[in-house]
């Protein structure tokens, strides 16, 4: 009964938080080079949500404010979308459904008569999340993440996930980068 609740609940916030993703600011704490990874495994589907800050992913956090800024976001951007490049789902055949992003396409460079003092003053999170369509997720699913290779600014992502099975959470560094959903 316990389990069912769990997964009810999981469900439900898994679902809001997809469909609030680029609506609602993630209220925890903002660090630099620590990003946040959520698993939740229903049925046949997995859903991946990933937070970082902007400095982890982009090296800046302000508007983009020239055109090699420009091009870090769209490269950035391209990149988040290719989700078997970031994650690598072993023990089941898993395909990708549907993908979101709070990283914006970026405007021209501001002017410099623009208001400079705001584009400095705050920070830039970025939530990504992943719905994946899988033959099964009742055996034990193995995700290798490779954000580290990929984002140099990370040194840890603390992770957790709700399958059928339990719970559980890990803390991943670019040494141990692999998890075992059972």
């Amino acid at each position: 009964m316990r389990l069912a609740f769990l997964l009810a609940s999981g469900t439900l916030l898994l679902s809001q938080s997809i469909d609030s993703l680029a609506q609602q600011p993630d209220t925890r704490a903002h660090e630099h080079g620590v990003a946040r990874l959520e698993l939740f495994t229903q049925a046949t589907e997995l859903h991946i949500s990933f937070y970082a800050t902007g400095a982890d992913l982009l090296g800046f956090e302000h508007h983009p404010q020239n055109q090699t800024e420009i091009d870090t976001v769209q490269k950035t951007i391209t990149l988040l979308a290719k989700a078997d490049q970031l994650f690598q789902i072993e023990g089941t055949s898993c395909s990708l459904k549907q993908h979101k992003s709070s990283l914006a396409e970026p405007q021209q460079p501001r002017e410099a008569e623009h208001h400079h003092e705001h584009e400095h003053s705050g920070h830039t999170d970025i939530e990504v999340s992943y719905q994946y369509s899988c033959t099964t997720t009742a055996a034990p699913l193995r995700v290798k993440v490779l954000l580290f290779g990929l984002f140099p600014g990370l040194q840890k992502i603390n992770s957790s996930w709700i399958t059928e099975q339990g719970q559980s959470a890990a803390t991943l560094s670019p040494k141990v980068s692999q998890l075992t959903l059972n």
